[in-house]
């Protein structure tokens, strides 16, 4: 029987795994993984080189996996249970790199998953259905990150802004790099009981528009080339909605850019 073994990450791999571990401490930071909230998942497939016999020599944990376009693919995903605070100083624990099985069979465990034990995320199957629909359309989005910024959840506990149209105006109307950076604004996903199939679809269906996807009185959803640019997005988003509230909060009614100023936006950086 071959002994289970553990892979040593090359510089770019140990890159990754720095990267998202600083992005789980900016999370935590702004308020915005509590408890264990919060999941990353960054496809690094070309990354990584088959040795010896393959992966037969590694763990391999028995799932039926759902998702034909990943198979012999590898990630790196937080594992069950994680916090994001904790991302940083204990990785090994608290991130796994995992290969799925060319048979759908299950995933092989290459890297991580110490003292948790090797069960990903409970939302795997998710980012796996996620992974599957960027390959075949927006294949240099690798990253996938989701969280529960405080400011945009408390935007869809109010109906007026519970429609896409609507909040995408908004968000805009607060911050003018906004409409630079994120011209095709977010996603509204309406509300869905979270780590369910019916939340992935939703999710998928804003997808093919979006970057990033906001949860209905939940949370969001981002991809990126990798998990700072999927930051960097939540941010954004996330700070306009910051602007809003605030502004509410002291008494006043916001003003926001006008349309005009969003125009001119639009024809000065030849956007949508």
């Amino acid at each position: 029987m071959p002994s289970i073994k553990k892979m040593s990450l090359n510089a770019e791999l140990q890159k990754l795994v720095q990267n998202i571990g600083e992005v789980g401490h900016y999370l935590w930071e702004r308020g915005w993984a509590e408890k264990n909230a919060g999941n990353i998942s960054i496809e690094v497939t070309d990354l990584i080189e088959k040795r010896g016999q393959g992966f037969d020599n590694y763990q391999k944990v028995k799932r039926e996996i759902s998702e034909p376009l990943c198979g012999g693919r590898c990630f790196l995903i937080t594992a069950s249970g994680s916090r994001m605070r904790e991302l940083r100083e204990c990785s090994q624990e608290s991130i796994i790199m995992l290969h799925i099985c060319e048979e759908l069979d299950g995933y092989h465990v290459l890297w991580g998953g110490e003292g948790i034990g090797a069960n990903p995320t409970t939302e795997f199957a998710s980012h796996l259905k996620l992974h599957s629909f960027l390959f075949e359309n927006n294949p240099s989005q690798k990253a996938i990150v989701h969280t529960h910024p405080s400011h945009l959840i408390a935007l869809t506990h109010i109906e007026l802004y519970c429609e896409e149209k609507a909040i995408n105006r908004l968000l805009w109307s607060m911050h003018p790099e906004l409409k630079m950076f994120l011209p095709e604004g977010v996603g509204l996903a309406p509300y869905r009981c979270p780590g369910t199939e019916e939340l992935a679809e939703v999710t998928l269906t804003a997808l093919q528009e979006h970057r990033i996807v906001l949860w209905e009185k939940h949370g969001c959803l981002a991809t990126g080339a990798d998990v700072m640019e999927a930051f960097d997005f939540i941010d954004m988003i996330n700070k306009a909605a910051q602007i809003f509230l605030l502004g509410r909060c002291a008494g006043y009614e916001v003003q926001g850019l006008t349309e005009s100023q969003i125009k001119e936006l639009k024809d000065r950086f030849g956007v949508a």
